[in-house]
């Protein structure tokens, strides 16, 4: 028996070492790539002709598709990832030979290092081949980490999704700044990861799922739901609020004010927010929704903005919540866009507060009492009084040249002290 302690006590200090050595090459104490994210999302717009590529594709899913992605699209991304979550920096370059993707991550402090660095490097090739990957000093095969991580995914999905993924895409030519994906049909392959994504659904989903589905019966039976004129938002948050209270205890209040924000997003805001908590209609085949649209300071497209906001936040984290809304009016400058609105924004930001303070548990019951009953939507919703709108790309450039400038951030500063001053947040 000692002697397999001994055994066993040897094996672990090995593995300690190796995960030391690991992180030893791996972490760094500087960073591969500094990018300047308010540059980058500064063509946003360019990522518009990208998603309509995108949509085509999964309209014409049993045709074959070409998709072209040029470095101004892909840089935009990444560049709106690092406004999602700051400790990131990326970019892309790419060449005739190769696209290179490089990223630094900073990390909490730690005794090995501050920086994670990566760097991956694509081929133009029959189907998809990786030259390398790099973290920090450590140098893996292309065709070893891309087996590594579609062995893994399969395995993590109980499918062979991954598999089928790397398989749908035929070749990958490229040129300088241009990079062009050739793509099997998708039906089979869509098929398959609607199948998976329903086998994956989480416990906790589940829960989420029929609280939601209560909700969003009762919404669909209030009578101002069946009026043929647009109504306040504040008309439906308020009876659904009075339901949440009734249902909450300090346990249970922020599962409660999740699922009425769900519920409120897939009835007045979109019932694609469905696909995210399960199936929560309260009629198979049938989709629950208001006779007018729901408005926000007499706008329907503020109340989207805040109720998409604020489920976002549900269901990932402030930062992307944020960024999102940012990335969008950054698009919307271009070209048939609506140009650039701070009134947008801070529908964006309430959204975001809302369903920040909803879900904070000391918080929680305090806001079920405030917007229990309610009518009027000063408790949750700023004034936009001043607010300007409709900037075209020139017209932004001309008043604020980028974002983060200081013009912009006192606007962007205003907006929140307007939103973190209602009742709600307080």
């Amino acid at each position: 028996m000692l002697r397999f302690f001994k055994f066993l006590f040897i094996i672990l200090l090995v593995l300690m070492i190796t995960l030391a050595g690991l992180l030893f090459v791996a972490i760094e104490s500087q960073p591969l790539v500094i990018a300047n994210s308010s540059q980058q999302v500064d063509e946003a717009d360019s990522v518009k002709a990208l998603m309509s590529q995108i949509s085509d594709s999964f309209r014409n899913r049993s045709e074959r598709q070409t998709i072209e992605l040029n470095a101004v699209q892909l840089n935009s991304l990444v560049g709106f990832a690092q406004r999602a979550h700051q400790h990131f920096n990326g970019v892309v370059d790419i060449s005739a030979k190769r696209t290179a993707l490089s990223a630094s991550y900073k990390l909490p402090a730690n005794p090995f290092g501050q920086y994670v660095n990566l760097n991956i490097n694509v081929l133009p090739a029959q189907g998809i081949e990786l030259e390398h990957v790099k973290v920090g000093g450590l140098a893996i095969p292309g065709s070893l980490a891309l087996s590594v991580v579609t062995y893994l995914a399969d395995w993590y999905t109980r499918s062979d999704i991954a598999t089928q993924f790397i398989a749908q895409v035929e070749n990958i030519t490229m040129m300088d700044g241009v990079m062009t994906v050739h793509i099997q049909p998708l039906d089979d392959f869509l098929n398959e990861l609607n199948t998976v994504k329903q086998s994956m659904n989480p416990i906790g989903d589940e829960e989420l799922g029929l609280r939601t589905a209560y909700y969003l019966k009762y919404l669909n039976s209030l009578d101002v739901a069946k009026k043929s004129r647009s109504q306040s938002l504040a008309k439906f948050i308020g009876p659904v609020f009075v339901k949440v209270k009734e249902r909450s205890s300090y346990q249970t209040a922020v599962k409660e004010n999740e699922a009425a924000i769900m519920a409120l997003a897939i009835f007045v805001g979109h019932y694609r927010f469905a696909n995210f908590v399960g199936e929560v209609q309260p009629v198979v085949g049938k989709i629950a929704l208001p006779k007018a649209p729901a408005i926000l300071a007499q706008r329907v497209d503020l109340n989207q903005h805040f109720i998409f906001s604020a489920a976002i936040k549900v269901l990932s984290d402030q930062g992307l919540s944020i960024a999102v809304g940012e990335f969008k009016e950054l698009m919307d400058r271009g070209e048939g866009g609506s140009g650039y609105s701070f009134v947008d924004l801070s529908a964006d930001y309430a959204g975001v507060k809302f369903a920040q303070t909803a879900t904070e548990p000391e918080k929680a019951l305090q806001l079920q009492s405030l917007l229990a009953g309610i009518s009027s939507e000063t408790v949750f919703f700023p004034s936009i009084s001043g607010l300007p709108e409709g900037f075209s790309k020139i017209e932004f450039k001309q008043r604020f040249d980028t974002i983060d400038s200081p013009e912009y951030l006192k606007l962007i500063n205003e907006i929140h002290s307007r939103v973190d001053s209602l009742a709600i947040h307080q």
